[in-house]
């Protein structure tokens, strides 16, 4: 599945707002700017997908309509359209005269039908989402014993998955180096090759627990907590990409939390990697260092300018949400500057070699 357009009407500080997709979307902008409404957008759809579970459900909890709703817009009702190429798909929530939210879907044709469930479905992991709440460093984990997310919006049973899956193969094409195509070996070939550790599972038999150790240069059987956070914030990030199904939806909240900038950098190479092998990619991120990592990327020809879409998000003069492809040109350099894209390194750059803000 591919989502090729986003739309979202009344919903938080976004009044309408239309997004073109590509396989890698990332989501920049200010704090409070509606980054994360548009991703909510996302999941209120694959929450409503195969039971009613309105604006309070697994994936996120908006609390009421009167919260939920966008204060500008006099129209009732919260709805969100995807479109597959082909179909508009629509989820539409509203309050009901006695104050219940009515649920509609509007899903067209039976091929809607077919790539809305396939595309949406929980159980077969065919829409994942990250928090970026996830789970940090601890000593054990607990295993997953309702199985209804197997991994988790805060990745709280990643590390027990790894300990269940490490000898699934990875298709071919979705592997890296030459010697291992298990799940495990994939995870520790990024692992290393991104923050320079490897980890290894064990079960804690009798007590539904998992403990995790991470191996770093010469020194072995390293406790999670005794490691750099980032490492725990990353492992997540790699077990859900590389274990999601073809044509799976995921979205991504902050997964460069806790990394050296470097490291985030070799973290965009694993992003759009996994945006190429059939995935399509939603990420939310405050950072430069990912920024100019997707910029690097295309400006190297690494990376195709046009399957990776930029979304700066701000509020307008009306405090309502807005979007603007981010253009890069050639040499990585955007063509559309605005003002709060990153543009901080330049405003201190300039204070420090005395071009504004001195005081006399």
């Amino acid at each position: 599945m591919l989502i090729q357009k986003l739309q979202i009407e009344n919903l938080k500080s976004i009044k309408n707002m239309e997004m073109e997709c590509s396989r890698l979307n990332l989501l920049i902008g200010t704090n409070s700017s509606g980054k994360s409404s548009v991703l909510q957008g996302l999941l209120l759809v694959a929450q409503n997908m195969e039971q009613d579970c309105g604006l309070n459900g697994r994936l996120v909890s908006l609390g009421t309509y009167a919260e939920s709703r966008c204060i500008y817009e006099e129209k009732k009702g919260i709805k969100i359209s995807v479109w597959n190429g082909e179909k508009w798909i629509r989820i539409m929530l509203g309050p009901e005269e006695d104050g219940t939210l009515l649920i509609q879907r509007e899903m067209g044709s039976e091929e809607s039908i077919k790539f809305f469930f396939e595309g949406f479905r929980l159980k077969e992991r065919n829409f994942q989402y990250l928090s970026c709440h996830r789970v940090g460093p601890q000593n054990i984990y607990a295993k997953n014993m309702t199985m209804e997310d197997a991994i988790g919006t805060e990745g709280q049973y990643a590390i027990a998955y790894l300990n269940q899956h490490h000898p699934d193969v990875i298709e071919p094409e979705f592997c890296k180096g030459n010697v291992d195509y298990t799940l495990l070996g994939q995870v520790n070939w990024w692992l290393s090759y991104i923050a320079g550790a490897e980890i290894s599972t064990e079960e804690i038999l009798g007590a539904d627990l998992i403990k995790a150790n991470y191996r770093m240069y010469e020194a072995v059987r390293i406790r999670p907590t005794n490691i750099g956070s980032g490492i725990s914030y990353l492992i997540s990030v790699l077990i859900v990409c590389l274990s999601s199904p073809r044509e799976s939806v995921i979205i991504l909240e902050n997964p460069e939390i806790h990394l050296h900038p470097a490291a985030q950098a070799k973290l965009c190479e694993f992003l759009y990697f996994v945006s190429q092998n059939h995935r399509q990619l939603f990420i939310e991120s405050h950072s430069d260092h990912v920024f100019n990592g997707f910029r690097a990327g295309i400006a190297s020809a690494e990376m195709d300018n046009e399957e990776i879409s930029i979304q700066f998000i701000s509020l307008n003069e009306e405090h309502l949400s807005q979007t603007m492809r981010v253009k890069i040109g050639r040499m990585g350099r955007v063509e559309n500057q605005q003002k709060d894209l990153f543009d901080q390194f330049d405003i201190d750059l300039n204070k420090m070699i005395g071009l504004s803000g001195r005081k006399e």
